[in-house]
């Protein structure tokens, strides 16, 4: 019996590392979430990294996953007394099977490039297991070429569970192309971006999958055919396109193109969008909500096609960094008190705005000279139990001043005994000092601490 699993592509968990092939899709006697059902599940179609490809040159890197579990008699851990069987004897030549044993005991699966018995547990995961078997293209063989590959879940009373995966060699690559950054726009200003796909692969795309999100921004065009998930109040969009075809080579514009609107204070901001094959799914790190009702402009579509493609492509999700043309103005105050154990200085950043940098600034407190610190600013991590909030470095203080909107400040109260007079120093310092945040009063920056006797 073959089930397929609904929206296959949704939550695919991590990776093995260097894995050489994509999965789409699942088929199973039971797609593997009943605790109560026995079962083996594979993908019900795979595309295969051509012959010689090597893994830096194509973006497939999901590995064939093979689960199958025993509900009736499960055996412990460490107890191999069930079988997997792979037969690609009905693949055809363009196909073989590869096997990777990295068990100290010795190898748990034998056999030949087209069949191979694989001795294991009662819950097998193939993800995890050190003995595995999956299917590669064989040399010679062409994109396009393939075959049913047979998975045979053998439990310890000799029951059988089959699931079957239509492997393909070669397959669709879908690139997008990069946007901007875009910098000095107006606050509130509306933006738009192009939507420019290409694929990169041997076989055409036949379906296309397509994700926004607004991210600082606003989508302001709600395309009929892609549906809008509640919780992320219209900022995010996920797209089906089912008739879009594009042949290896191939780029296409979507259109009507996308329109944002920037924040009206958020002084750095970006909005991502993710594309990809809907036989394959998005990206393996993606995550792709459910539900939500379909938007009331137009419908997102194919505008024109051409064998040509100018300017950079990338693969999974593509974000787009967008600057305003406004300042950020941060302030500290100068403190002064006196000579004498356990004085408290208040310690206050200004954020006067108009535009908001987000979590972007340090508070840097260096103490008079002879100070002995004896309390300082404590986050509360668990009941009764407190950590710094600033951190050191050398002399100074560090302390987060989190996101701080404009009009608002935070002060950071510390406790010293001061044996003398003298000077520290209190100042605002850039989180990352490679962003320009156009401070325009940069001498407002720092202020003394003045000890006076």
């Amino acid at each position: 019996m073959t089930r397929t699993a609904a929206r296959p592509w949704r939550g695919v968990g991590a990776a093995l590392g260097g894995s050489l092939l994509l999965a789409a899709g699942a088929s199973a006697c039971d797609t593997g979430k009943s605790e109560t059902r026995s079962y083996v599940s594979v993908p019900d179609l795979f595309y295969l990294r051509p012959y010689g490809v090597k893994a830096a040159s194509d973006a497939r890197t999901t590995p064939f996953h093979v689960r199958a579990r025993d509900a009736t008699t499960p055996s412990p851990h460490g107890r191999y007394d069930h079988r997997l069987t792979v037969d690609a004897s009905d693949a055809g030549g363009a196909v073989r099977l590869k096997i990777v044993g990295m068990s100290h005991s010795g190898p748990r699966c034998s056999g030949t490039d087209r069949r191979v018995v694989c001795e294991v547990e009662g819950e097998y995961d193939s993800w995890s297991a050190l003995d595995r078997v999956y299917p590669v293209a064989a040399k010679g063989s062409e994109p396009g070429e393939g075959g049913v590959v047979r998975f045979t879940f053998t439990t310890e009373d000799g029951e059988k569970h089959t699931a079957r995966s239509r492997v393909v060699v070669g397959g669709p690559a879908v690139r997008l192309r990069k946007a901007g950054p875009y910098e000095k726009v107006a606050p509130g200003a509306e933006i738009t971006s192009d939507l420019v796909v290409r694929n990169t692969g041997q076989l055409p795309v036949r379906g296309l999958g397509v994700q926004l999100s607004g991210g600082e921004l606003e989508l302001r065009r709600a395309y009929s055919n892609c549906r809008y998930p509640e919780p992320y109040k219209g900022q995010v969009a996920v797209c089906e396109l089912p008739d879009v075809r594009i042949e290896p080579g191939e780029t296409v514009t979507l259109g009507p193109e996308l329109r944002l609107r920037a924040s009206k204070t958020r002084m750095d901001g970006s909005f991502t969008r993710a594309v990809w094959p809907l036989d394959i799914g998005p990206d393996k790190y993606a995550t792709v909500p459910e539900g939500g009702e379909k938007g009331e402009g137009p419908p997102l579509e194919v505008v024109s096609t051409s064998r040509k493609g100018g300017g950079t492509f990338a693969a999974g999700s593509v974000a787009t960094t967008v600057l305003l043309d406004t300042t950020s103005d941060f302030r500290v105050e100068e403190v002064r008190t006196r000579v004498g154990k356990g004085r408290v200085v208040h310690l206050t950043v200004h954020d006067d705005g108009p535009g908001d940098p987000g979590h972007s600034r340090w508070l840097v407190f260096t103490p008079p000279p002879g100070a002995v610190v004896t309390e300082q600013p404590m986050d509360e991590i668990d009941e009764d139990a407190f950590d710094p909030h600033c951190r050191r470095d050398g002399a100074d203080y560090m302390c987060d001043v989190g996101n701080l909107p404009p009009g608002r400040s935070r002060t950071f109260d510390f406790t010293l005994d001061l044996d003398r007079a003298g000077e520290g120093r209190v100042a605002v310092k850039e989180r990352d000092p490679s962003v320009d945040r156009h401070d325009p009063r940069p001498a407002n920056d720092s202020a003394k601490v003045v000890v006076a006797p």
